[in-house]
C-alpha cells in the first residue's frame, strides 16, 4: 500500500514551484545546465521528498527559452528559497531530481557549482538574455475601438494589476520577483500587443486558467473579456502558438 504525505502549499510555493518544474525541463534539453543545476542543488544538502515531487505544478509555458533565462531563473528560485525555509515542497522536489540526476561525464563540483551561482558563466558571455515582454490579448472589435493613447494606458494598467499580484506573492519586495516581472517594473516595460477573436480568446484564457498562468482579464459591463493579459513571467509561446495576430 502506497501512503502519499499531503501538505497544503501557499500560493507563493506554488508560483516558484511552476518555474522549478520549467528549470527541470529545460534541464532535460540542455546537459551543461543539467550538471550545473544538479551541482548546485546538491550543494544545499536539501532533503529529498517523494511527496513533493508529486505534487508539482506543470507547465510548458514556465520553462526558460535559452540558457540565459534558465540562469537567470535558477538565480531567482536560490534565493527566493535562501529567504523563505517554509518552502519545504520545492526544495524536496528540487533535491530529489538532483539526487536522481547522474551525470554522462565526470563531474567538478568545485567548477560546475560555480556556473550556476556565480557571475562568470562563460555560455553568457557572448549572448544577451532575451527579456520577456507582457502579452496583452485584445478582442479585435474592441482594440478597433480604442485610441492608440487608451491602447497604451490600458497595457500599462492591466501589466500592472498582474505584477501587483505576483509582489504580493513576492512579499512586497520589487526585487524578488520572478526576473522578467522585475525586469518589466524596474528596466523596461516591454509589451507586446495581439488581437483574435473572443472564442480564441476564450481558448487561450482556458489555457492560462488550467495550467495557473499568471494572468488577469478586463472585461465589458456584459462580462464579455476585452483583453487578457498574460505576465512577463510566463512564455511568450503561450500566444504564439494561437492564431493571435501580433500588432
Amino acid at each position: 500500500m502506497k501512503t502519499q504525505l499531503h501538505q497544503k502549499v501557499s500560493a507563493g510555493e506554488t508560483f516558484l514551484l511552476q518555474h522549478v518544474q520549467g528549470l527541470l525541463k529545460f534541464a532535460q534539453t540542455n546537459q551543461d545546465f543539467a550538471e550545473s543545476f544538479a551541482a548546485a542543488i546538491k550543494s544545499k544538502n536539501w532533503r529529498a521528498s517523494v511527496a513533493a515531487s508529486e505534487a508539482e505544478p506543470q507547465s510548458k509555458y514556465c520553462a526558460p527559452l535559452e540558457i540565459s533565462d534558465a540562469v537567470s531563473t535558477t538565480h531567482w528560485v536560490m534565493n527566493t528559497l535562501q529567504t523563505h525555509p517554509e518552502f519545504t515542497q520545492t526544495r524536496g522536489t528540487l533535491a530529489l531530481r538532483a539526487q536522481q540526476y547522474e551525470s554522462p561525464k565526470d563531474l567538478v563540483l568545485g567548477i560546475v557549482g560555480v556556473a550556476v551561482i556565480g557571475p562568470t558563466l562563460g555560455i553568457l558571455k557572448s549572448k544577451k538574455r532575451k527579456k520577456r515582454k507582457s502579452q496583452l490579448v485584445f478582442d479585435a472589435a474592441y482594440y478597433a475601438s480604442l485610441s492608440k493613447a487608451e491602447v497604451a494606458k490600458l497595457a500599462t494598467a492591466l501589466t500592472q494589476q498582474v505584477v501587483a499580484k505576483e509582489l504580493r506573492l513576492a512579499g512586497g519586495n520589487v526585487y524578488t520577483l520572478h526576473p522578467d516581472s522585475a525586469a518589466w517594473c524596474i528596466e523596461e516595460a516591454a509589451t507586446q500587443v495581439y488581437t483574435d477573436t473572443p472564442e480564441n480568446i476564450t481558448a487561450l484564457l482556458k489555457i492560462t486558467q488550467e495550467e495557473n498562468l499568471s494572468h488577469t482579464l478586463q472585461k465589458s459591463s456584459a462580462g464579455k473579456t476585452e483583453v487578457l493579459v498574460i505576465s512577463p513571467s510566463v512564455n511568450d509561446a503561450v500566444v504564439d502558438e494561437t492564431e493571435a495576430e501580433v500588432l
